[in-house]
């Protein structure tokens, strides 16, 4: 990587989104962006709002093929594009050649999954592709397809990363994908717009690159929002110390041990019991304690575990095929990020102990990159939270059940971080 990433590093609500939206309506009419968010509804406010721009959606309809080949035609076209996370991260060789030439700027709002364990490969896979001469580990632990390129085998989609340099083991039991670090190369500019990003996985992946990168944050100055070097002066945060209001109760000695509510505790089957007070303990809290409505309510634990304690009267999840701006679910994803669908919501409740996954954390240990995991899982309940009536200055309710994920809230909410320079990880006073 030879260009800098400009990291708009500045907390929810505070107008990240709007600035991109005035760069881009200020810009020169020669300039052309990529927009990438995560969400659809995010895609049309972008196209709405940056209104002397015609903005571009890839679409799959009316024999444009595939999305991710009206994404490439679009390019070709050099047309300004807003789409989402998930179809820029399936970008390939043909996407790549076509960005070299068209010197785009590249906004990309809340960061992406940058790396993840690759599917599809049974147990006995890996030991078999090695013993067959398919692939080998370099000594990066990059996955090298040696056999032939043309051959046809069940193992054609570890071929197709591994030929292109995105491809990685972990102790031979894993492979896992690295989103191409090189795209970043081919912008103008690249700005990533997002909060405490020494605690998230992109951080640590620009790391393991060499991605070099430049921190700022969002000020708004009459009705103009600039972009000053972020600085280390701590943050006021006396005023969400006062709107976030942790429960603090006997519904909370489900969570007391360090691990309690990961996800191997939920997969634990000695925990059933457990499992089932938890659920008892959410009812309790939002039915009775806080006798909320559903519309009044956001809850969220990992995926597999939500249906083991959910309960009547806030299960509702979202309508699929649904763009409403005001959120219908009472439940959603822990690492919810960039929408603010659900800024009605005030009585929450956080059912979970995030931990990085092993295997991940493996392969960034490998690395000699050491990753943060207590900043990782605040910045997932920091985000979480912000999606409810919190960013619109109203006082929410949240009960959080983990006594450590409750811990980090209220250090982060007493200013117990430090850090000694805005470009170190930031670490957490205990």
């Amino acid at each position: 990587m030879n260009k800098k990433v400009t990291i708009i590093d500045s907390m929810m609500g505070t107008g990240k989104t709007s600035y991109a939206i005035q760069m881009m309506k200020e810009a020169e009419i020669n300039e052309k962006f990529i927009f990438v968010t995560p969400f659809l509804d995010e895609v049309q406010r972008i196209k709405q709002e940056v209104t002397n721009r015609d903005f571009k959606e890839p679409d799959d309809k009316h024999g444009s093929g595939t999305k991710l080949e009206s994404l490439k035609r679009l390019i070709a076209n050099g047309d300004d594009i807003a789409t989402t996370h998930s179809l820029f991260a399936m970008a390939d060789d043909e996407l790549i050649d076509l960005l070299k030439w068209e010197n785009y700027t590249l906004i990309v709002d809340e960061v992406m999954d940058v790396i993840s364990m690759l599917q599809g490969l049974r147990k006995d896979d890996i030991p078999v592709l090695l013993d067959s001469g398919l692939v080998t580990i370099s000594e990066d632990n990059r996955v090298i397809w040696k056999a032939d390129p043309e051959m046809d085998t069940k193992y054609n989609f570890v071929r197709d990363y591994a030929l292109a340099g995105n491809l990685y083991a972990v102790n031979n039991i894993a492979f896992v994908w690295n989103f191409p670090v090189k795209i970043f190369d081919l912008f103008e500019q690249v700005y990533i717009m997002t909060y405490m990003f020494d605690g998230q996985l992109q951080r640590y992946y620009y790391d393991l690159h060499n991605v070099k990168y430049d921190y700022y944050s969002v000020v708004r100055e009459g009705n103009r929002y600039e972009l000053q070097p972020k600085s280390d002066t701590t943050e006021d945060r006396s005023q969400l110390k006062e709107l976030i209001q942790i429960y603090e109760g006997d519904l909370n000695n489900i969570g007391h041990n360090m691990y309690s509510l990961s996800s191997s505790w939920f997969r634990n089957p000695h925990n059933g019991p457990k499992i089932k007070q938890l659920k008892n303990n959410l009812y309790n809290y939002l039915r009775n304690r806080q006798k909320a409505i559903a519309e009044r309510i956001l809850w969220t634990t990992f995926i597999d575990a939500k249906n083991k304690i959910k309960g009547k009267g806030f299960s509702k999840e979202e309508p699929e095929g649904t763009n409403n701006d005001i959120g219908q679910a009472c439940f959603t994803s822990f690492n919810l990020r960039a929408t603010n669908k659900y800024r009605h919501k005030d009585v929450l409740a956080f059912c979970l102990n995030r931990y990085m996954n092993p295997i991940e954390k493996h392969f960034f240990d490998q690395q000699n990159v050491k990753v943060d995991e207590d900043l990782l899982a605040l910045s997932d309940l920091l985000q979480w939270i912000f999606r409810s009536a919190v960013r619109e200055g109203k006082p929410v309710h949240i009960y959080i059940p983990s006594r450590r994920m409750r811990d980090l809230l209220k250090k982060w909410l007493n200013n117990e971080l430090r850090c000694s320079n805005v470009n170190d990880v930031y670490s957490l006073v205990i």
